[in-house]
């Protein structure tokens, strides 16, 4: 990878990794729904150019919107609000690799051998060792639901898989489009608060949701795309997994988190476990073409 191509893939990572604690912070002033809600119209807004009907495949992409923005986004920023850690968060989210990969062998016929097989275990076994600590316990109902979240995305990313003729923008905008209206409503049914809080957010509410929109939507998984139509997945793949770590780090730095030495172990074995999955899916994938599944959601 040439030298800017590889300081672009770090400053994705960097953009992506430090999007825990904006999320974080964001969560923390307004109802966690109706954040979501204000990210995704502003997305869909901005992509309005880029929406159009796929004839034939209108069923997949209405679906993979479901499940890739309403259900994950909605249980995912719940997830960061009750999570006192954004680090753990950061590591769960993370399962979104093995777990795709065995909805992929469920639902697609997909073969998992044993080094992916090995992988998925380590990814597990990492996290519910970082779940047993007694730091990480006290909220474990959030890293349920992250978990849950995780699912969604993954079965969504699974969908991604069989459609065909849609860019990244196009999907994005869809996205946009079918998640704000349902958020919406969720947040008018379960939530309160969200007048006042939009009242009274100032500059810096309002900026971390612009780097939600404009830096991770838009600039991070254009600028993911951008490399994967550059460079083999293969090359690309492995060091987006770079993220999760700055998460960690981006909350240890900004927010004062501290983690046990359990955490920190169970962490340290789901990402390798998650980097053994992700080096054999990208020998994988260099044999199809490259679709959005590919980039982090």
């Amino acid at each position: 990878m040439r030298p800017q191509h590889l300081i672009l893939l770090i400053v994705i990572c960097a953009v992506w990794g430090f999007n825990f604690v904006v999320s974080k912070l964001a969560v923390t002033h307004f109802p966690p729904v109706f954040f979501t809600a204000l990210r995704f119209f502003c997305l869909g807004l901005l992509l309005l150019p880029w929406l159009k009907l796929h004839k034939g495949q209108m069923t997949l992409v209405l679906q993979i919107a479901f499940f890739m923005g309403t259900m994950h986004f909605a249980l995912m920023f719940n997830a960061l609000k009750m999570a006192r850690d954004v680090s753990v968060i950061a590591v769960v989210v993370q399962l979104g690799v093995p777990i795709g990969t065995m909805l992929a062998w469920a639902m697609l016929g997909e073969t998992v051998r044993w080094r992916r097989g090995l992988g998925i275990l380590l990814a597990f076994g990492g996290t519910v060792l970082m779940s047993f600590d007694p730091a990480v316990f006290s909220y474990g109902l959030a890293v349920l639901i992250c978990l849950l979240s995780v699912v969604s995305m993954s079965y969504g990313q699974v969908l991604v898989r069989r459609i065909r003729q849609v860019d990244p923008l196009a999907m994005q905008a869809w996205i946009g489009v079918v998640s704000a209206p349902g958020l919406f409503v969720l947040s008018y049914l379960f939530e309160q608060g969200q007048v006042q809080a939009s009242f009274s957010a100032g500059a810096l509410e309002w900026s971390l949701l612009a780097y939600s929109v404009l830096g991770v939507s838009l600039f991070g998984h254009a600028g993911a795309y951008y490399l994967l139509r550059l460079y083999p997945v293969a090359i690309v793949n492995p060091g987006l997994t770079l993220a999760p770590v700055l998460g960690i780090l981006s909350g240890v730095v900004f927010l004062g988190e501290r983690l046990s030495e359990r955490a920190l172990i169970g962490a340290a074995i789901t990402l390798v476990g998650v980097l053994i999955v992700t080096l054999r899916e990208s020998q994988l994938a260099e044999k199809r073409p490259a679709t959005p599944v590919d980039v982090k959601p």
